[in-house]
């Protein structure tokens, strides 16, 4: 069995415009919702995947909050630039790039992509991933490469669920 969580990557600063959107770092909501999240997760789920961000620093920092939770080290972050702003086609292709002998992965990336994407691989329909949002796609299959033969989204959780 294959398992792909997919998390948005957790609020972003839009205080300065002089900053490019690759370089935008988290705001105080998405530095309060990203730990959160990563306790839920590893609470949850009891696994440690393989963490593969987008280059993108609200995406690379968001991943580093999970690494924390899950005692890695932010050199066992795998940063992947075509997640950055990346496609169904994109997200696809990084999970089949993957060794086989690895069953767990977590990609952090961005929407509107993370959004058709969970849309397009499931039969469950998620109007908006919103930041922090987690979305877990469950596959069968023993290869990478056939990881959407037979695929389900198992889970869906994001931060509101645990804030009140």
């Amino acid at each position: 069995m294959k398992v792909a969580y997919f998390v948005r990557h957790a609020k972003s600063s839009w205080k300065s415009l002089d900053i490019s959107d690759h370089d935008r770092a988290l705001n105080a909501r998405g530095k309060r919702d990203a730990p959160l999240m990563a306790a839920k997760f590893k609470e949850q789920e009891r696994c440690v995947p393989l963490l593969i961000s987008s280059s993108a620093k609200r995406a690379f920092k968001t991943a580093l909050y999970f690494a924390r939770h899950l005692e890695l080290d932010k050199k066992e972050v795998v940063i992947e630039p075509s997640l950055y702003h990346g496609s169904e086609d994109d997200f696809a292709s990084v999970l089949f790039s993957q060794s086989d002998s690895l069953n767990t992965i977590m990609i952090f990336a961005h929407n509107p992509g993370l959004t058709y994407f969970a849309n397009h691989y499931s039969d469950f329909s998620i109007d908006n991933v919103p930041t922090t949002g987690i979305f877990k796609l469950e596959s069968k299959s023993d290869k990478w490469v056939d990881f959407f033969s037979n695929v389900r989204l198992s889970s869906f959780i994001y931060p509101k669920m645990f804030i009140h």
